[in-house]
């Protein structure tokens, strides 16, 4: 499914599909890859352009109701989770697989964001990054939303770009020994993710240097 995915990409937007900083990506041990969301593009894209065989992807439960649909979506290395709830069930999937030294892709946002501009995420990605304590991967993508625009029947032929940024670990505490919450690392997630992207494409996190100053010894990198 994802050699499927690659070649229809490459073929369909032969000239305008741009892959940045593929190097950046571990190719073992546990990772945990946190993308922006704002097409239905972006679930099948990720994975497909991810060089490891072991990537997982969170996908929103009313997906797996209908048996065929869900047998595609497990095909693609895909497990089910309750949106905005804490889904133990997909929790501990999440915990198991990167304790066994897979890859998973958690949305911060937890949901496609309709305006196609970065938007508060919910503590869910910062709260797993920092139990597993595993390196995290920021991904920012672009041109999603005008490729497949909601409600659309087939892509059309614009301009996609897939960046891998450079994995960092979130930390529990900084050096002062205070607490780092659950919803600080989510944004210090974010703030990577803003940093790949065109400004018009921030929305939230716009501000680089307010929330720079604010996440301050929230992460080191790998």
């Amino acid at each position: 499914m994802r050699a499927l995915m690659r070649t229809l990409v490459n073929v369909y937007l032969v000239g305008l599909f741009t892959e940045v900083g593929v190097e950046n990506i571990p190719r073992s041990g546990p990772l945990l890859i946190c993308p922006n969301h704002s097409a239905t593009l972006d679930p099948p894209l990720v994975p497909a352009f991810v060089p490891r065989d072991d990537t997982w992807s969170m996908a929103k439960s009313e997906f797996f109701r209908n048996p065929l649909i869900a047998f595609i979506y497990r095909s693609y290395h895909s497990f089910p989770v309750v949106r905005h709830t804490a889904d133990r069930a997909a929790l501990k999937r999440t915990f198991d697989l990167l304790k066994a030294g897979h890859a998973v892709i958690i949305y911060p946002e937890g949901t496609r964001v309709e305006s196609g501009v970065l938007a508060q995420p919910e503590p869910g990605a910062g709260f797993v990054a920092q139990k597993a304590g595993c390196p995290v991967l920021p991904v920012g993508l672009t041109g999603t939303r005008e490729c497949l625009p909601k409600g659309a029947r087939w892509p059309r032929r614009t301009r996609v770009t897939i960046t891998f940024g450079k994995p960092f670990v979130i930390l529990t505490k900084r050096a002062d020994g205070s607490r780092v919450r659950h919803d600080e690392a989510s944004e210090a997630i974010m703030l990577a993710i803003a940093e790949l992207l065109p400004p018009q494409q921030r929305g939230l996190f716009s501000d680089l240097e307010t929330y720079r100053k604010k996440l301050e010894g929230v992460t080191r990198p790998v």
